[in-house]
């Protein structure tokens, strides 16, 4: 399992339209605190990119239902990124992480969803 970022790192190394992407794919584990994988890296020696990433991919699991687990309410998940803000998740950005999901601008995904396009248009 925790192959899993080299590895898909290892995938995108031919990809050069996507700006850091594999800083990004390889780092997307690596925790704030220094006690993620696969480097332990820590703060701000973490890829920006990877510590957007982990914030994603945390939110798409929270919120989702999956066949091991129920999915989060948002109270619980906006509970999750304050609890981890610094440790797990760069603090700054789990904030704004809270403040897009308190807004509104940020919703779980559902077949009937939609979203805040950069132009301000929903789509």
């Amino acid at each position: 399992m925790k192959s899993h970022t080299t590895r898909g790192a290892a995938i995108l190394r031919g990809i050069s339209t996507i700006p850091h992407i594999i800083e990004g794919a390889k780092s997307h584990h690596e925790k704030y605190d220094g006690s993620g994988y696969p480097e332990g890296l820590s703060g701000e020696s973490i890829p920006f990119v990877a510590r957007i990433i982990c914030c994603a991919d945390c939110f798409d699991t929270m919120a989702s239902k999956r066949v091991y687990k129920e999915s989060f309410s948002t109270e619980a998940i906006i509970n999750e990124f304050r609890r981890c803000a610094g440790t797990q998740f760069d603090p700054h950005i789990a904030g704004i992480v809270i403040e897009l999901i308190a807004s509104g601008k940020l919703k779980p995904y559902t077949a009937e969803s939609t979203f805040l396009g950069s132009d301000g248009k929903t789509h």
